[in-house]
């Protein structure tokens, strides 16, 4: 099928006001793609985690390689789409695809939860709900915080139709009272209200565009095979016990499966949310006829080419059955609605829970957690309490809106986490370093 037209408006750069020159060298959503590769915080990925601290030793997936793989997943699943229904745009998805976790802090969950809770409460006294957020984080990065190449302006100049498709919670934070799930999870700071209504063009609600779906899907699908993938490595996740070869499971496949189902339970119990664990039981035979895994990871050549065809055949389960419902003129915007089959969906779903069960909640990484909230939260406070400690960049931006506290979480959430284990250690004194250090991004 032809490839669907995206309108000028879709095609409009954030700031300059303007579309992106057609010289029949590279499309405006290219452009999106090459704009964010070439940004400072795309390589401040590299050191920041998925789920293990970047400096791990191993090769774990750091935030990112996590999201070249969705870049290049949601690429795939674009061009089948296209192929067959004429939208949406590769290249488009591939953008929002690296752009959805740019403005993630370091040390992953934990950091984020220590920038929330620390801005909480230095904010409590003055009455004020706005936090820190890694994906509101992320439009702030993409509109405000990044450099691009033209005087005057903020922000990587993306287009519109990216910087929609890379907001995964088109919503500010909302009082805890009213609405729990969206004071816990927010897209949008106060502070960039003018951006977001840009990015939305007059547009209500909160639907999301079908490139923003199959973002979101890659990132689901990404998270649950290869981060499975890294963990069955190092022997955390124990799938030959949850998922061996037809006919094999024994005893310790009922209790190993049962302990994890009571993870799953007691989360979604205090998530608020319904289990059904006969439904989810299903699901793992389900999922054990694609993973099948005999014994634990030797790290013979023989094991590693199997762990790489398990992982191929669970993508290609969870990618090659989706659907567009096409509601509007062409399969683009908001003209399509991304279908997944339900039971994919779950399974998906509960694939990510072995990650929560068996390695961020797991007792032995307290410690390692422990530590990483102190860093980012002390950091927080020290940068909030002393604002001659910011950057030069950082300065110049509380120069523009006044905010000391969110030009302190804008600086150490830009820190990759060899940057703030240092600057921590100067700034506690445990470690004062040199003087010609390089300690800011």
């Amino acid at each position: 099928m032809r490839p669907a037209k995206y309108s000028d408006d879709d095609l409009e750069q954030h700031s300059l006001g303007r579309r992106v020159s057609d010289d029949g060298q590279r499309s405006g959503f290219e452009h999106d793609v090459d704009r964010i590769l070439y940004s400072t915080q795309w390589r401040a990925l590299a050191g920041k985690s998925q789920v293990v601290a970047s400096g791990e030793l191993g090769a774990y997936h750091t935030r990112l390689t996590h999201s070249m793989k969705v870049a290049q997943l949601g690429r795939r699943m674009a061009e089948r789409l296209e192929r067959q229904y004429g939208g949406p745009n590769p290249a488009l998805v591939e953008a929002a695809c690296m752009a959805h976790d740019i403005g993630h802090p370091p040390f992953g969950h934990a950091g984020e939860t220590a920038l929330r809770r620390t801005m909480d409460e230095l904010r409590c006294a003055d009455g004020v709900l706005d936090s820190f957020e890694g994906n509101a984080q992320t439009l702030r990065v993409l509109t405000f915080l990044a450099a691009h190449k033209y005087p005057g302006h903020r922000g990587l100049h993306l287009t519109r139709a990216c910087l929609d498709a890379s907001t995964k919670y088109p919503w500010e934070r909302a009082p805890l009272d009213q609405d729990p799930a969206r004071h816990v999870k927010w897209g949008v700071y106060v502070a960039d209200r003018e951006a977001f209504a840009w990015v939305r063009a007059g547009r209500t609600g909160t639907d999301v565009p079908v490139e923003e779906q199959v973002m979101d899907w890659a990132d689901d699908v990404t998270y649950a095979c290869h981060d499975v993938e890294d963990f069955y490595r190092t022997g955390l996740i124990p799938l030959a016990s949850l998922f061996p070869p037809p006919g094999t499971a024994g005893g310790e496949t009922e209790r190993e499966t049962e302990r994890f189902l009571d993870y799953v339970q007691q989360k979604r119990a205090r998530e608020g949310v319904e289990f059904d664990r006969g439904a989810a039981r299903e699901l793992m035979a389900d999922i054990g006829k694609r993973l099948a895994v005999p014994a634990p990871y030797s790290g013979s050549h023989e094991d590693a080419v199997a762990v790489n065809r398990r992982t191929a055949d669970l993508i290609a389960y969870f990618t090659r059955g989706i659907e567009l419902e096409v509601g509007g003129a062409a399969a683009i915007r908001y003209g399509a609605r991304l279908v997944i089959p339900p039971e994919r969906r779950a399974a998906c779903d509960l694939l990510k829970e072995l990650v929560w069960a068996y390695v961020i909640d797991r007792p032995a990484l307290a410690t390692q957690q422990h530590g990483k909230r102190r860093i980012v939260g002390e950091l927080l406070r020290w940068s909030h309490e002393s604002p001659e400690l910011l950057p030069p960049d950082r300065a110049d931006e509380l120069q523009l809106h006044g905010d000391p506290l969110r030009a302190a979480a804008d600086h150490v959430a830009s820190l990759t986490e060899d940057h703030a284990i240092a600057l921590h250690q100067r700034l506690s004194g445990a470690g004062l370093g040199s003087v010609n250090d390089n300690v800011w991004p």
